[in-house]
């Protein structure tokens, strides 16, 4: 694994936090401090590096002077997303993963006091956390009973990213549940499948984290043809697992890809003439 290590605990920890940055170098230290902030400690923060090309690096490295829990990891090559949770993943020790883009934070100081008590004692698959939305736009979404079936989670909920869960780390392990990499929209097949494959699952009715939205030269910002490519590879992927193990909520969520697809293509076709570009 082509990975730096600053720091490694030993002992397994209640909660694995997973941050995947890149060039983020005006927001890490911000998703940083509401990890070191919290109240609860049974905590490890894995960071993963993957390339960057501005002061991300530099600006992780000051956290990890101040921190003693860090585990800092630096891809040699970029991977996107799926690539640094994976590597994530790997060295995991913690009972439970939550994933925390480098661009969000934790809402307060609490919020994993709060989701320990929720999960208790028994060992809970998936764990469907509240969310809000700020920056360009505002948000407040909080799970429901409603929101939280298998056939809405997996396939009519619009937010279908990984961050909004709180995952069983054996579960992922037993089940072989990983990201795909070098990709955009890698959350499609992860949350599916875990989601899918999940036994046992609780609501945490509370903001766990403060997602960011709009910011400049994000992955849902900027459209291009690598984009409908990748979203074509989620579709021939999600064909495959249809044949395997066919489910119900599998076609509503091909179909969502497809019209996905569409816009993605229309949106990247609109952006080459709008630059005065060719299309060939």
């Amino acid at each position: 694994m082509d990975q730096q290590v600053r720091q490694k605990t030993i002992k397994e920890k209640r909660f694995s936090i997973i941050m995947a940055a890149y060039n983020i170098e005006d927001y890490i230290q911000r998703a940083i401090e509401s990890v070191e902030n919290q109240n609860f400690k049974d905590i490890e923060l894995i960071i993963i590096n993957d390339c960057s090309t501005d002061k991300t690096e530099e600006k992780i490295l000051e956290e990890c002077n101040k921190y003693n829990n860090i585990i800092y990891l630096s891809h040699k090559e970029n991977k996107k997303a799926g690539g640094a949770r994976n590597t994530g993943l790997k060295v995991a020790n913690g009972e439970y993963i939550v994933f925390l883009d480098g661009d969000d934070y934790l809402a307060n100081t609490n919020v994993l006091e709060k989701l320990d008590k929720v999960i208790g004692k028994e060992k809970t698959d998936v764990i469907y956390l509240g969310f809000e939305i700020t920056g360009d736009r505002t948000e407040l979404v909080i799970p429901t009973k409603e929101t939280c079936t298998k056939t809405y989670k997996a396939a009519i909920d619009k937010y279908p990213n990984p961050w909004s869960k709180c995952w069983r780390r054996e579960f992922l392990i037993e089940n072989d549940i990983k990201f795909p990499e070098e990709r955009f929209y890698e959350d499609v097949l992860f949350v599916y499948s875990g989601i899918m494959k999940s036994k046992s699952s609780k609501i945490a009715d509370f903001v766990v984290h403060k997602y960011t939205s709009g910011r400049k030269n994000s992955m849902t910002t900027t459209i291009n043809l690598k984009n409908v490519e990748d979203t074509i590879q989620n579709l021939k992927d999600l064909l495959q697992m249809r044949e395997k193990e066919y489910t119900k909520e599998i076609d509503i969520i091909i179909k969502k890809e497809v019209n996905m697809c569409k816009k993605r293509l229309d949106d990247t076709f609109k952006g080459i003439l709008n630059r005065g570009e060719s299309y060939e």
